[in-house]
């Protein structure tokens, strides 16, 4: 199994503003390790919502071998649904953030929460791009902080920890030990830099291989295959530093030579994606994008399914080779 059993006595108070997909998962990861979590959304029809798909979830991983199947009940239990955000965070050690990515919502939700928590409470926000510590203000900076999950929060093993100017070591140190208690690894940044870590990685190379695509060289379909198929087994255990080591820093700084003045440098969205957005083809959500998509639900299920089972995959391979 891959659950990791919180020892007694560690149990935080989470909650959780925002009981949208991802809201949920983060939600459904702390119930999992015996946290008691506090789930607000300010709509119960989205809170109803919330716990089905949790129920759907955890069946899901217990099918996948990564719960017991008896354990589902308990887990459920641990998650307390309000539409009263003052009941929500109160008494919580823990509050993540998660509504709309726009300033003044966050802005907004912030100055709440700090009116309703503890003095003692810690505040994350789990944003994607966003620089909270130019417009948040609560009453204790040295406790704010943002936790960056990613889709599904319950599975992807991956945490941007970002501190801001004023966000003290030990809060860092607290949260990073939490996350990692809950079978997550964590990046910490000590500044923020817009995109992160990830995001900024991820649409980097969405430029270069879109503009590889709009010079005829190779259809999309092609390229995702070229990535997946090299990427896809080597980033599972090392990463771009670690490739520059294997191949040798003398072949990077050819190939920077030879292919730095070649690949795009543009500073532009892609001409093709706005002409997707304009025309409503926005992927899954809508049907179609750069691929068709015929049932959203189904394909949701399966990719989740997918990265649970190479997790598992990873995670054997890297205990194998630990005992060796």
């Amino acid at each position: 199994m891959g659950l990791i059993r919180v020892k007694e006595g560690t149990s935080w108070r989470i909650a959780v503003v925002g009981a949208g997909t991802m809201g949920s998962g983060i939600a459904q990861l702390f119930a999992t390790y015996g946290h008691q979590v506090s789930l607000y959304n300010r709509t119960r029809i989205r809170l109803d919502k919330a716990l089905s798909q949790i129920k759907s979830n955890l069946e899901k991983m217990a099918e996948l071998d990564e719960i017991p199947a008896e354990s589902t009940a308990g887990i459920l239990a641990n998650i307390h649904v309000t539409d009263d955000l003052q009941e929500a965070v109160k008494e919580a050690d823990l509050i993540i953030e998660n509504v709309a990515e726009q300033e003044n919502v966050k802005r907004q939700i912030l100055t709440e929460i700090d009116r309703f928590c503890g003095d003692e409470a810690i505040i994350a926000s789990d944003t994607s791009t966003m620089d909270i510590f130019q417009f948040a203000k609560v009453r204790h900076m040295d406790r704010l902080c943002v936790a960056h999950f990613f889709l599904p929060a319950y599975v992807i093993p991956l945490i941007e920890l970002i501190r801001g100017p004023e966000t003290s070591d030990e809060t860092v140190k607290q949260v990073k030990t939490l996350l990692e208690s809950v079978g997550k690894e964590v990046a910490v940044l000590n500044k923020v830099i817009p995109g992160f870590i990830v995001n900024r990685v991820t649409l980097a190379i969405f430029r270069e291989v879109n503009y590889i695509a709009s010079l005829g060289v190779a259809s999309p379909a092609d390229i995702d295959k070229a990535l997946v198929s090299v990427y896809g087994p080597r980033f599972a255990f090392e990463g771009p530093f670690g490739l520059c080591d294997f191949a040798g820093a003398d072949l990077y700084e050819r190939l920077s030579d030879e292919l730095l003045p070649e690949i795009s440098d543009s500073h532009e969205c892609p001409s093709n994606i706005r002409k997707l957005v304009r025309a409503g083809k926005l992927g899954l959500k809508s049907g179609s994008g750069f691929y068709r998509h015929e049932n959203a639900a189904d394909e949701i299920s399966r990719r989740n399914a997918k990265i649970i089972k190479m997790i598992q995959a990873i995670r054997k391979t890297n205990t194998m080779f630990e005992q060796t």
